[in-house]
């Protein structure tokens, strides 16, 4: 990128403020939008925004305070412009949406310093298109972004999320077709939001009050240790699916996953050998998945193992897959 096509740049964040840069991809014709992720204790505070709140699909980019201080390049509009050449009756009919609250809040701080000048490149060019791009922290505000801007930049707009966490209600999620989220097996932040944590605390609740329940458990499960899978009956694997049916019914809070169109990526950098024997490479893939695969948190030993959402690890398995394409 040569330094007359960068556009904008932001390299501190603030509380519901994150760091971005914004550029053009001449080689792609693109203008392209990179959020950056969780790094500092203020992006920490925007995750911990965790509640869902509604939003306006396209949101009106109102002036930021003047203490925000972005170093522009190549452009004399200010922060808090708006394209006047675009009413509300271009946008067409307003839909709301609705997402994590500190990412839609930090979408809307990005929308209000970057608006104007996005606005302006691509209506000199009718062939350019707007990429928004981040990993973590910034792919959530990426999608975000991307779906606020959806009616403003019709057919222009998508996003490209890396470890992208829990963004969207399932519900919706995937009707945002112009999302992507590259996520890898075992991300602990792909099936953690405030719904997950709720839903498990109602299972353990009624687990904690009912006696009788937690013994038929163990009866059909092995009363001095686990039996293995092999060593469970037809009949009691009937019995536990039942159960887990009866939990489940419980588990009715509102659960966020990532956004858009989801790919996971499997292989040596992602997956652990199950025995000492067992090869730890193995070839690296990427594949589509339902949605629904989030929406439940994964117990396990490794649940919290925070190395898998790394962004090393996602570069270096998505560069294997590329030479091995």
């Amino acid at each position: 990128i040569e330094q007359q096509d960068i556009l904008m740049t932001k390299w501190h964040s603030k509380t519901n403020r994150p760091a971005f840069f914004l550029v053009r991809d001449k080689e792609r014709n693109t203008i392209v939008l990179s959020i950056r992720g969780t790094l500092s204790p203020r992006d920490v505070l925007t995750d911990l925004c965790a509640s869902c709140e509604n939003f306006l699909v396209e949101d009106d980019p109102e002036a930021l305070p003047a203490e925000e201080d972005p170093i522009i390049t190549d452009s004399e509009s200010s922060l808090g412009d708006i394209d006047d050449s675009i009413t509300s009756s271009d946008w067409g009919q307003i839909q709301f949406s609705r997402a994590h609250s500190g990412m839609v809040e930090a979408a809307r701080g990005v929308a209000r310093m970057t608006a104007k000048i996005i606005s302006d490149e691509l209506q000199m060019d009718p062939n350019l298109s707007l990429v928004i791009v981040g990993h973590s922290l910034g792919g959530g505000v990426a999608a975000v972004l991307a779906t606020m801007w959806k009616q403003r930049f019709a057919n222009r707009v998508r996003s490209i999320g890396f470890g992208n966490p829990c963004v969207f209600p399932l519900a919706i999620t995937s009707s945002c077709d112009n999302i992507v989220s590259v996520t890898g097996e075992g991300d602990p932040f792909a099936c953690f939001s405030l719904g997950h944590i709720a839903d498990l605390t109602k299972a353990l609740s009624k687990l904690c009050s009912d006696d009788g329940f937690r013994d038929e458990i163990m009866q059909h499960t092995g009363t001095s240790s686990w039996l293995k899978p092999e060593e469970i009956s037809e009949e009691d694997y009937v019995w536990c699916l039942n159960a887990m049916t009866f939990l489940r019914k419980q588990m009715n809070s509102e659960i966020l996953v990532p956004p858009g169109v989801i790919y996971v990526m499997s292989g040596s950098l992602f997956d652990f050998p199950t025995d000492e024997n067992e090869s730890s490479v193995k070839r690296h893939n990427i594949r589509t998945v339902d949605p629904t695969v989030f929406d439940e948190m994964r117990i396990s030993p490794r649940m919290f193992d925070v190395s898998r959402h790394v962004p090393a690890r996602y570069e270096t398995v998505l560069q294997r897959i590329a030479a091995s394409a």
